[in-house]
Formats: structure tokens, C-alpha cells, sequence
């Protein structure tokens, strides 16, 4: 998958609208500091929206460690590294430095588990991979490929010292039954001041989540927090994008970031 376009929300006379940007990071309006953790949490496009982040910060020049603290599909189409600890990794990049220059790499890492995926190395060893890179790039969440997601108690498994988390829905859901579209629906009591949530999923319920502490926002305390509305490749899901940013209010829009994405060419 490649970037197709990238959105930041801009807020002029009180008006919320749509702006194109260059890139998803510029999109995203993140404050870069080297070391830095960066989490990816809520449901649909996590992974796709963490390697084209991971692809533009090493264009910069940006030495970058992508990883998980719960599982994701080991890639067919970069450098892996399967590993359970830092120094591992460290070994690693130091025998193959023919893929590391001093600048400007992307490297993944996780210990190899069931079906095709990685899973994550202990938090301790996980946190100790900004030793290694200027940007650690993690997938802290899981949502069964679903667009959008209630975490349960223990979620997101966020790393001590995230310096940022990215909270990532799929506009596919808008419009669409709750049972179908939202990874742990039962728990919409939580989000929604007790009442359990049926029928289809509207622009409002979809702010809610994304902005909310029992939502995709749990565990972000004092952490930079964006939201990342996924899915955009239409103009009836930018339709739907801008519903959902209008309902989230103007006190998000400079912490929201719209995309779409297009397969990329095999050929």
C-alpha cells in the first residue's frame, strides 16, 4: 500500500475543513525528538498507516525500529529481524551493516508466533530499541482487522516512555452495523455512559470513541494523541471523514489526520 492522500483538519471562522498535505507526518503535525516512541492503537489501517510513517520518517534520514507489543503479520517485503531482546537486534544491525547506513533505515523486529506474524518482546527489552534508532515505531493494539474498536482493560499495551500515540479508525464502519464493524462492541456501555449501542454505527459515535478516555484514547495521559481517520478513497468517505471530525469539535481538529491509500503496483 501507498499513500494516495493525506488530510489535516484546518479550522478557519469556526468552519472545519479539509487540507491536503505532502505526507501523513506532516499530516499528523507530530513534534519530533530523537529518541522518540510513537504507538499505534484502535482499529483499521494500523499497520499500513505505521509503514508508510516508518518509509517517510527514513526518507528524512531517520534510523527507524518498527515493532509490536501485542502481534502483526510479519512482512514478505522488508529487512526482519526475529528477535527477544535489544541486543539481539543490536547484533544484528552491527553483521549487516550493508543494510544500515548511518541514516535513513527502516527495521523490523519481533519474535516469530503463529500464522505468519511477529509478536512482541518483553516491554523492558522493547523500550531499551530507542538505543538503537531515532524513532520506534509500535503497533500497541489489536482490532481483528476490524475498522474500529472499545479497548478491554489491559489494552492498548502502550510502552513506558511513548512519546506519541496515533489513534487509527477505518471509515468503513461508518453507516455499517455495530456487530459487524466494531471490534469489542459489547463494551460500548463503557464509551457510551452505560448504554449499549445497536444498529448502525453514525459520524457521532465514531467521535465518541476516538475521542474518549475509555476509547481509543485510553492510556494517552500526558502523551501527544492523534487521531487518524483511515479509509478516505472516496468522496462520499471524505464526506464521511468531515462528519466525523465536525462532531468531534474544533478542539481536535489540529490533532486529526485523514488518509487513503491504494494498493501498490506488483508489476
Amino acid at each position: 500500500m501507498i499513500l494516495k492522500s493525506a488530510y489535516a483538519i484546518d479550522v478557519s471562522d469556526g468552519i472545519l475543513q479539509l487540507e491536503k498535505k505532502d505526507s501523513l507526518w506532516e499530516a499528523l503535525g507530530i513534534p519530533l525528538k530523537e529518541p522518540m516512541i510513537v504507538a499505534f492503537t484502535g482499529g483499521g489501517g494500523k499497520t499500513t498507516s505505521m509503514y508508510c510513517l516508518a518509509d517517510e520518517l527514513s526518507a528524512q534520514g531517520k534510523r527507524v525500529i518498527v515493532t509490536t507489543s501485542t502481534h502483526i503479520l510479519r512482512p514478505t517485503d522488508r529487512i526482519v529481524t526475529e528477535a527477544g531482546d535489544w541486543k539481539a537486534v543490536s547484533d544484528f544491525i552491527t553483521s549487516h551493516k550493508e543494510f544500515f547506513p548511518l541514516a535513513g533505515w527502516v527495521l523490523v523486529t519481533g519474535l516469530p508466533a503463529e500464522e505468519g506474524k511477529l509478536k512482541g518482546m518483553e516491554l523492558s527489552e522493547l523500550e531499551r530499541l530507542t538505543l538503537l534508532c531515532d524513532v520506534l515505531l509500535v503497533e500497541a493494539d489489536g482490532a481483528k482487522r476490524l475498522p474500529i474498536k472499545i479497548p478491554k482493560i489491559n489494552e492498548p499495551v502502550l510502552p513506558g516512555g511513548t512519546h506519541a500515540v496515533i489513534g487509527c479508525m477505518g471509515l468503513n464502519c461508518i453507516g455499517e452495523p455495530w456487530e459487524e464493524m466494531c471490534f469489542r462492541y459489547e463494551l460500548t456501555p463503557q464509551v457510551f455512559d452505560g448504554q449499549k449501542k445497536n444498529g448502525r454505527i453514525t459520524p457521532s459515535d465514531a467521535a465518541k470513541i476516538l475521542t474518549s478516555a475509555d476509547g481509543t484514547r485510553k492510556g494517552v495521559e500526558s502523551m501527544e494523541y492523534r487521531i487518524l481517520i483511515n479509509k478516505a478513497d472516496d468522496k462520499r468517505r471524505l464526506s464521511s471523514a468531515q462528519a466525523v471530525a465536525d462532531a468531534m469539535g474544533k478542539q481536535w481538529a489540529k490533532y486529526t489526520a485523514v488518509t487513503s491509500f491504494i494498493e501498490m503496483d506488483q508489476n
